[in-house]
């Protein structure tokens, strides 16, 4: 009686200290002493590698980034050993929601709404720090650390950002979304990059996407389909002649050219 007596008496004296200092109950903050996320300058152009592991496909582009707008231009490189492959501008406007897509073969222009969300292509503020290390050579690398948005205990990762100490400077992200509507694999291999945007004029949709309407979803130009030039009758078969060539031994190099002629044309039916 005595014991419990004396543990509420302290447990009063600590509550009545904070209730004094203004506080009604104790709080508890984490002080996290390790390096904080840091931020990648908000415009920038360089070149990436996309590798899409729901369609196996790896691509390679131009990319213009404008965090201060929400806009991205995203043009297509042409693969050397693909010839005829068609070429792709896209202009992505994340605050109306818009993507033009434009295909430089054919000098045409779809308009339609952006299904995937906005990436800054930085770290976000609550990152958790995975790892940190040196890239490249013993001795002639830079270091960097790995970010995710995973929360210990509660979530696992679903973005994971490499990024630069020097600069904040992206080399790789992988974002994941299992959204059974629409399902995203990525990982981003970034090069190349350069501080500020050349030509802010490269956001500008053409004169050709004016005049087009918004589709509520993508829309995939088809592959041409093959129609044939000539239409053939049907095959020929042996029963429809009736053709008798007389064996005459002096009918001489003629009639001898047109025999060999039908014993070659019968030798294929």
């Amino acid at each position: 009686m005595i014991r419990v007596f004396i543990l509420l008496m302290t447990v009063g004296a600590v509550l009545g200290t904070y209730i004094i200092q203004g506080n009604t109950a104790p709080t508890l903050t984490r002080v996290n002493t390790g390096p904080k996320p840091c931020q990648t300058i908000p415009q920038w152009e360089g070149r990436a590698s996309e590798w899409n592991h729901i369609t196996e496909s790896n691509n390679r582009y131009i990319i213009s980034f404008d965090g201060v707008g929400l806009r991205k231009r995203v043009l297509k490189e042409a693969k050397s050993f693909m010839p005829g492959e068609r070429q792709y501008n896209y202009i992505m406007e994340f605050k109306t929601n818009t993507l033009y897509t434009i295909n430089l073969n054919l000098n045409t222009c779809t308009v339609t709404n952006l299904t995937q969300p906005w990436q800054n292509h930085t770290i976000p503020t609550d990152a958790t720090l995975e790892d940190e290390y040196e890239l490249g050579a013993p001795g002639s690398g830079f270091r960097v650390r790995e970010w995710s948005d995973r929360l210990p205990a509660r979530r696992a990762e679903s973005w994971i950002g490499i990024f630069t100490i020097a600069g904040c400077w992206p080399i790789v992200e992988i974002f994941t979304d299992d959204d059974p509507q629409n399902p995203v694999s990525l990982t981003t291999r970034f090069f190349d990059l350069t501080p500020g945007i050349a030509n802010m004029s490269v956001f500008d949709p053409p004169e050709i996407c004016k005049s087009q309407t918004v589709h509520p979803e993508p829309e995939f130009e088809p592959e041409p389909e093959f129609e044939p030039e000539l239409e053939f009758d049907p095959p020929i078969t042996n029963q429809n002649f009736n053709v008798t060539i007389d064996d005459d031994k002096d009918s001489g190099p003629v009639n001898s050219f047109f025999k060999k002629g039908w014993n070659y044309f019968k030798s294929l039916f």
